[in-house]
C-alpha cells in the first residue's frame, strides 16, 4: 500500500542557524509591537531553512525507527511490526510517500508529529 502527504508549514518546525531580526514588530505581536524581535524558527526564504527542516524531519524519522539508506538520504527504511517486511518513506523537502503493508499506521505516526495537509493525504496520483 502507498500513501502520500505534504507537511503543512514545514519550515517553522525547525530552528534556524541564521540570525534574523525584525527591527519593528507589527501590531500582531501585541505588547511586543514596536520592539526589535529575533526570529528563531526556520522561515521560508532563508538560505538554510530547507536544510534545517530536512535535519528536523530526519531526527523525527529516526525516532520512529527509520534509517536512511546508503544510496539516497531521502529514502528511509525500517522493519514493520512483524519483522518480516520493510516499510519505506521517500521524502522530498516537505512531501513524502509511504510504502508499507500498513501505510495508514505510518501516516498516523507522521501526523502525530507534523501537520499533514488533509488535501494531500492519499494514494499517489501520476
Amino acid at each position: 500500500e502507498q500513501l502520500c502527504g505534504d507537511i503543512g508549514n514545514a519550515f517553522p518546525n525547525a530552528y534556524t542557524n541564521e540570525k534574523v531580526y525584525v527591527p519593528y514588530a507589527g501590531t500582531e505581536f501585541g505588547e511586543r509591537a514596536g520592539m526589535c524581535i529575533v526570529i528563531k524558527k526556520a522561515v521560508y526564504g532563508l538560505c538554510s531553512s530547507a536544510e534545517r527542516f530536512h535535519a528536523h524531519l530526519a531526527d523525527s524519522l529516526r525516532s520512529m525507527g527509520f534509517t536512511q539508506t546508503r544510496f539516497d538520504n531521502d529514502v528511509w527504511i525500517r522493519k514493520d511490526e512483524s519483522g518480516e517486511c520493510y516499510e519505506y518513506i521517500c521524502t522530498h523537502v516537505d512531501d513524502f510517500m509511504i510504502c508499507s503493508r500498513n501505510a495508514q499506521r505510518v501516516m498516523d505516526e507522521i501526523c502525530s508529529v507534523y501537520l499533514v495537509k488533509e488535501s494531500s493525504k492519499g494514494p499517489p496520483s501520476y
